[in-house]
């Protein structure tokens, strides 16, 4: 016992040897197969498989081979260190997964999962939306939150984009989260177009307009509803505005913590291309509220989905 102290303590003195400190993980493999998810889909034989290497969160090498007959590949030689991403293109879409060593593994696996493409868009719906309208003195904030779905197994890629909306005609201002904002396309005939491949799954996307407040005290303010949509809030705020409108039910009014209170209605199971037709009237004082309230509220909207898609997912566990 005494003697292996000892020799731990003069390894402590003179340093770890070379294979034992400061050494470097030993080169490693990545290999994994290409699966395609679509039923009776078409061949993942000679698809392009890329390796993505990252360095402190930055790209600094990539690593391209083909699928044998299997849809099988294998990258050798590989830093363990390192994080990867896997990146295959099957019918002009790019798919995307992280890979990563476990800890002591020399191999690491990684199944990708592609789709046939579609330009059909009927199995895209809304599982929830909210739009929140802020009425101002002389102009009308607009912003959505949609999470939308695909309970298809292809992937779609429309013309004008993989999911295209219709903004009110006058819309202005278009915003969209900075490092999504390059992928959505302003549209003629007042639509914008977000240009993401949208494969079997969720997402949710979150974008907001102006619009130009007319000079009368009454005015409609019509909202196409672009996909079947299972819920919709709708939340209204402006000092002395009246809404009504038929599309939907009135429900009580939400008020924040800061005390600012919205008119809210609800809607339930709207087919595709209704017609929300908000009549507002009246005049408001003070132009509002904030708009960095605003965007308090859409981000704990954006929780709230969050939470809904979880809710979605057990449920449809339960359901299987």
């Amino acid at each position: 016992m005494s003697r292996i102290i000892f020799i731990l303590a003069a390894l402590c003195l003179i340093g770890w040897p070379a294979a034992v400190q400061g050494q470097e993980p030993t080169g490693g493999e990545i290999n994994g197969q290409v699966v395609n998810g679509t039923e009776g889909g078409g061949s993942v034989a000679g698809v392009e498989v890329t390796l993505i290497t990252y360095v402190d969160d930055m790209i600094s090498d990539t690593t391209t081979t083909i699928t044998d007959g299997e849809g099988r590949f294998r990258f050798s030689d590989v830093a363990r260190e390192h994080a990867y991403l896997v990146s295959a293109k099957y019918m002009d879409v790019d798919y995307y997964y992280p890979v990563a060593f476990e800890s002591g593994e020399e191999t690491a696996r990684v199944e990708v999962g592609v789709c046939d493409v579609t330009d059909s868009d009927r199995a895209i719906g809304v599982g929830l939306a909210h739009t929140m309208i802020n009425v101002a003195e002389d102009s009308l904030k607009v912003t959505a939150v949609y999470r939308l779905y695909n309970d298809s197994d292809t992937t779609y890629v429309g013309a004008d984009g993989s999911s295209v909306f219709t903004l009110p005609e006058g819309a202005f201002a278009f915003e969209a989260p900075q490092e999504l904002v390059i992928d959505y396309e302003l549209l003629e005939d007042n639509r914008v177009a977000y240009l993401v491949p949208f494969p079997p799954g969720e997402r949710q996307l979150v974008y907001a307009y102006s619009l130009p407040r007319p000079d009368d005290a009454e005015f409609n303010l019509p909202l196409k509803i672009d996909y079947a949509t299972e819920s919709l809030e709708l939340m209204i705020a402006g000092d002395g505005i009246e809404v009504s409108l038929n599309e939907l039910a009135p429900a009580d009014p939400v008020v924040n913590d800061a005390g600012e209170r919205f008119i809210h209605f609800q809607g339930k199971d709207l087919p595709r291309d209704t017609v929300v037709n908000i009549r507002l009237s009246g005049r408001n004082g003070d132009g509002g509220f904030p708009l960095y309230i605003l965007w308090i509220i859409i981000a704990a909207l954006v929780i709230g989905i969050a939470v809904y898609l979880l809710k979605r997912k057990k449920k449809a566990g339960g359901d299987e």
